[in-house]
C-alpha cells in the first residue's frame, strides 16, 4: 500500500527529490518496507510547487495578530498569486492556477476596466484578458524596461488580436467599432508618451511635448527642461543654493536662444527615431494570438 507523508509547509520537502519534472523516490528510513511509488507532475506543476516552496519560505506563518485577522488568509492567496505572476519562468497564460483561479478588479475608469466590461460573457478569466490586452496595449506605462522595438511589436499584437475579437465577439457592428475606436486611442497615445509626450489617458488635455506646459504659449521651455539638459544638478538643489541659482540664470541668459534651438531639435529628433523604430519592429507574434483564442476565447 503507498504511503503519503505530509509536511507542515512546502519549505519541508526536500527540493533535492525533484528533478526532471518528476519527484524521485522517497524511502522512509524509519521503517523497513521501502516505498517506490513514483509520482510524475508536468513542467508547470513543478514550477509552482517551487514557487509555493519559496514563497513559504519567504513568508513564514506567525501565529500573532495578524493571524487573528479575518482578511489574513485571503491576504496570503493574494500574496501567492502576485509572487506567481512575478515568476519570469511561469507565463500568466500557460498556468492553469493563474487562468482559473486570479481573479483581478480593475478601478472604474481605467483602460483595464474597459475592456473586462467589453470582453466580460466572451473570454474565460475576463480580467485576465483584460489586463494582458492593456499590459502589451500600454507598453511605456507597463513595460518601461522593455526596448521601443519590444514595445512596438507587444502593442502590434495587441491590436491585431484586439481587431479579431471585434470582428468575431461583438454581434454590433456599432459595438465593435467603437471598442476598436477606444483601443486605437490608447495605443496611439502610447506611442506618442514613446516618442516623448506628456499624455494623460481618458482626458480632454492634448498631449503636449514633454519640455514645455499644455497651456503655455508656442516656443515656451520650462526652467526644468533647461536644468535636465544643462544643468549639473537637479531643479531643487539649483533652487535651494544662491550661489548655484544666480549662476544658471546667467547661463540661462547668455545662452537661452541657442538652448531652446537644441532642446527642440533633441526632440524632433527623437521623435523621428521613435517612429523609424516602430514601423521597422519585428511582425506581430501570430502564435501568442492563436494562444490566446484557443485557450480563452468560447
Amino acid at each position: 500500500m503507498s504511503r503519503v507523508t505530509f509536511y507542515t509547509t512546502t519549505a519541508s520537502y526536500p527540493v533535492s527529490n525533484l528533478t526532471n519534472s518528476k519527484i524521485n523516490k522517497v524511502k522512509e528510513s524509519s521503517s523497513n518496507n521501502v516505498h517506490n511509488d513514483e509520482v510524475f507532475i508536468s513542467n508547470e506543476s513543478r514550477k509552482m510547487f517551487l514557487a509555493l516552496k519559496e514563497h513559504d519560505s519567504n513568508s513564514p506563518l506567525k501565529f500573532d495578530e495578524q493571524f487573528l485577522n479575518k482578511d489574513y488568509s485571503e491576504q496570503r492567496k493574494l500574496d501567492f498569486a502576485k509572487s506567481i505572476s512575478e515568476r519570469q519562468n511561469i507565463d500568466p497564460l500557460e498556468n492553469e492556477f493563474q487562468i482559473l483561479g486570479v481573479e483581478y478588479t480593475f478601478k472604474a475608469g481605467t483602460f483595464e476596466a474597459f475592456l473586462y466590461e467589453k470582453l466580460e460573457g466572451k473570454v474565460n478569466n475576463t480580467s485576465l484578458i483584460a489586463s494582458e490586452i492593456a499590459e502589451k496595449i500600454r507598453g511605456t506605462v507597463n513595460n518601461t524596461n522593455g526596448t521601443i522595438e519590444d514595445r512596438a511589436v507587444n502593442r502590434k499584437t495587441a491590436l491585431e488580436l484586439s481587431k479579431y475579437i471585434a470582428q468575431n465577439y461583438f454581434d454590433n457592428l456599432d459595438e465593435a467599432n467603437d471598442f476598436l475606436s477606444v483601443v486605437n486611442k490608447y495605443a496611439e497615445n502610447d506611442i506618442l508618451r514613446e516618442k516623448g509626450y506628456v499624455v494623460f489617458d481618458n482626458s480632454d488635455m492634448e498631449p503636449f511635448k514633454s519640455y514645455t506646459f499644455p497651456t503655455a504659449p508656442d516656443g515656451y521651455i520650462r526652467v526644468s527642461a533647461f536644468v535636465e539638459k544643462y544643468g549639473d544638478t537637479s531643479l531643487k538643489e539649483i533652487f535651494n543654493d544662491r550661489v548655484k541659482l544666480d549662476d544658471f540664470i546667467k547661463a540661462m541668459h547668455k545662452n537661452a536662444e541657442k538652448w531652446r534651438e537644441e532642446i527642440v531639435k533633441d526632440f524632433d529628433v527623437n521623435e523621428r527615431r521613435v517612429q523609424s523604430i516602430i514601423d521597422k519592429s519585428s511582425p506581430l507574434d501570430e502564435e501568442y494570438i492563436q494562444n490566446i483564442i484557443s485557450k480563452f476565447f468560447i
